[in-house]
């Protein structure tokens, strides 16, 4: 199963970008009006990275991804989710170098004004549709209060020729300002504004379903067209209801949509019919959700096969990494380095041999954790290789229960081999029956396994699932 998130590396590193400093008005907007609509995590990852840019150049230098992960505590599903939710409600801009494909921009965006959020319909709806309409009325007021009435002021504001005035000497010494073309763009759009430019909603048909009514097609204006976009999108809305729901909400006398009652119509409808709220969520949610029910079958198929929980953590690990970041982890915390010869071996085994990456990650463990080898040593690595294809090792759980017989079956050998020794004299020729393959029992990395190898064994293979949860550094 492929996942959107899985292109995403630890080490990947992100430079910060702020064009516009975020004000005090815009922390209050942001907490008490996108919290809801973001969630916490993603709350928490935008006040990260506005907190990050304290120099007045409005940049950072670039950071590993895994340091966000470690300051935020979640893993990388977590962080892209919180990511694209900021992406897509413009608080958040992604950039990915056209020259090092390891290299983000991240531009944070402020967040809309008050007055520009409640009139954004779309922004509106979802907010309405998430919270309720109590809460919704009480965030509403807490921005706005009672306008003034024009009648009761009069303007004695003075106009510019009043205060300014032009010493013609000087005006030739007035430079341009110029800018720079390259600069990344820091206009505002609203998500409905972009969502309008995507929707698939038919316009031709709509209209023309209008065109013997009373409707005033002038009434039709961007505003109007970018509500309905927002119905259309949020409520399910077709073409046909919505001409309907655009005749309710029309003025009789003006010919005119009234864009405050339309929506209120479709909702009392569609509450009407569905007594329940409209449910607002990421795209990643889902394949988030299915991850973790694939995961968990996955552990009850694993625990009926009779692993215990530290080798149903080996398997689910090593099929989660690619074996170059799988053999890295396990050099890194063995305090060494991955050997170009190493990569090559690597390289070979994914392209030659049958095997899959998670039984390649298995192996890679066998020969440095399991055989405390150095080196993933090439003759070693193929020829361990050779015996799982040819008995058609084809899942990480084979492989690693392949392992576990070779461990006992070595044990019982050695035991054999004692016992039969105390028996015999020394002029007697002794002739050891093979029940190995050569390579797993190889007299420098045949060793048996001890209690103490064993609980080291488990360490370490604990800190190395750990470290790659939170990005290797």
């Amino acid at each position: 199963m492929n996942y959107p998130w899985q292109q995403v590396n630890p080490k990947d590193f992100f430079t910060l970008r702020q064009v516009v400093p975020l004000s005090d008005q815009d922390v209050r907007i942001l907490t008490t009006i996108y919290q809801p609509l973001i969630g916490n995590a993603a709350f928490t990852l935008y006040m990260n990275l506005k907190e990050s840019i304290r120099s007045g150049s409005g940049w950072t230098e670039a950071k590993p991804l895994s340091e966000l992960m470690t300051l935020l505590d979640i893993g990388i599903p977590e962080l892209y989710q919180a990511r694209i939710r900021l992406e897509g409600l413009g608080l958040l801009s992604v950039y990915k170098s056209k020259k090092d494909s390891d290299q983000f921009l991240f531009e944070i965006k402020p967040p809309l004004s008050a007055e520009r959020f409640f009139n954004d319909h779309l922004m509106s709806l979802i907010l309405f549709e998430k919270i309720g309409e109590r809460m919704f009325n009480e965030i509403r007021q807490q921005f706005f209060s009672e306008k003034p009435k024009a009648e009761d002021y009069e303007e004695i504001t003075k106009s510019f020729l009043d205060v300014y005035y032009f010493d013609i000497q000087k005006h030739n010494q007035l430079s341009v300002v110029e800018f720079d073309d390259n600069e990344f763009s820091s206009s505002m759009h609203s998500p409905v504004q972009m969502m309008s430019e995507q929707s698939d909603f038919d316009w031709t048909f709509f209209v023309e379903g209008l065109n013997h009514h009373f409707i005033n097609k002038k009434s039709l204006t961007k505003e109007i067209r970018e509500l309905i976009i927002s119905i259309y999108e949020i409520y399910g809305v077709n073409e046909l209801d919505m001409q309907k729901y655009v005749l309710e909400s029309t003025d009789i006398e003006t010919s005119n949509i009234d864009q405050e009652k339309l929506p209120q119509i479709v909702q009392r409808d569609f509450h009407k019919k569905q007594a329940r709220q409209v449910q607002i969520q990421d795209k990643v949610t889902g394949s988030i959700q299915e991850e973790q029910s694939v995961k968990s079958g996955r552990k009850t198929q694993l625990k009926q096969k009779g692993f215990n929980n530290q080798e149903i953590e080996i398997i689910l690990h090593a099929q989660e990494v690619k074996p170059i970041e799988y053999l890295k982890s396990i050099k890194n915390q063995k305090g060494g380095f991955v050997s170009s010869n190493e990569t090559w071996v690597i390289k070979e085994l994914v392209e030659q041999s049958s095997l899959s990456t998670s039984v390649i990650n298995i192996l890679i463990n066998y020969v440095l954790i399991g055989k405390n080898a150095p080196v993933l040593e090439k003759s070693l690595a193929l020829k361990v290789a050779n015996d799982w294809a040819q008995n058609d090792i084809n899942s990480p759980e084979d492989a690693l229960q392949k392992v576990k017989q070779l461990y006992a079956e070595s044990k019982s050998d050695r035991q054999s081999k004692q016992r039969s020794g105390s028996n015999r004299s020394n002029s007697q020729k002794y002739v050891r029956k093979e029940t190995l393959p050569d390579w797993a029992t190889e007299e420098n990395v045949g060793e048996e396994i001890d209690a103490k190898k064993q609980e080291e064994f488990r360490q370490r293979l604990e800190r190395i699932r750990n470290r790659s949860k939170g990005g290797d550094s």
